[in-house]
């Protein structure tokens, strides 16, 4: 009798095992994707990890936008801004979210986009109209910048003291703390800055390149569709909407 109900149960245990086996199985998976079509939808995008920084957000917000026009599934990789580049350019990653030409090696299996995402602009931020005047050459200032950029070896003088940050919201807290005469930052993020504190003055670009999104070339099949659903954001004002509200609403 008890052989019987071991018995029993063993049975009723393979039979509820083999339902979940057939609920997990491929032809139960949402539009029946296999797990390989479903991998091959996927991709992993590297980001600087200073996420509040008004043109990351920006940024992770456009071309997550593109991925999904394109019927792709992305995640963000978010590790320090130089580590970001260098993961993609290494092949860690499937592309990398926002860059200059300048800022990615020359043999770096990377493929940008047909166009670009827009206009990068590195200028520099004053505390106010006065603080403008008097430091309007970087030479021998105080220069706060963000950590991990390429593009600011570019434009630093050596006899510059250098203060790295991790994001526009330190530089204006030590620019209010006047711990620095001059902080450089990309436009975008300047132009926050000033919305949140009118009276600071930005200065004219001392770098100016276009920005492109940027795609390893494994995954280069994604370029035609990708490049065209961003000529669709710009042209149907899209992109635009969404640079202009993350400058109004965000920090510092």
């Amino acid at each position: 009798m008890i052989l019987k109900e071991l018995n029993n149960c063993r049975q009723a245990a393979v039979l509820a095992f083999a339902a979940v086996l057939s609920m997990s199985a491929p032809s139960a998976w949402p539009h029946n994707r296999t797990a390989e079509e479903a991998g091959a939808g996927s991709r992993v995008i590297t980001t600087p990890s200073t996420t509040s920084e008004v043109s990351v957000v920006m940024g992770k917000k456009i071309v997550r936008q593109l991925y999904t026009t394109c019927g792709l599934d992305i995640s963000y990789l978010d590790v320090p801004a130089a580590r970001a580049v260098m993961m993609a350019e290494k092949s860690q990653s499937d592309g990398e979210l926002a860059r200059i030409p300048m800022a990615v090696k020359e043999n770096a299996p990377l493929l940008p986009l047909h166009i670009p995402i827009e206009t990068a602009r590195l200028v520099p931020l004053f505390l106010n109209s006065e603080s403008a005047k008097a430091h309007s050459g970087l030479a021998g200032k105080r220069v706060g910048f963000l950590n991990g950029y390429r593009m600011i070896a570019a434009v630093l003088p050596e006899d510059v003291t250098r203060v790295a940050t991790t994001d526009t919201f330190q530089l204006v807290s030590l620019l209010k703390r006047q711990r620095i005469d001059v902080a450089l930052t990309l436009e975008w993020d300047a132009l926050a800055a000033r919305h949140h504190n009118p009276e600071m003055v930005i200065g004219e670009a001392m770098l100016e390149s276009p920005i492109y999104h940027w795609v390893h070339k494994t995954r280069q099949e994604d370029v035609p569709c990708l490049s065209e659903a961003l000529s669709e954001m710009k042209s149907g004002g899209e992109l635009q909407q969404i640079i202009r509200e993350g400058i109004e609403s965000g920090p510092p």
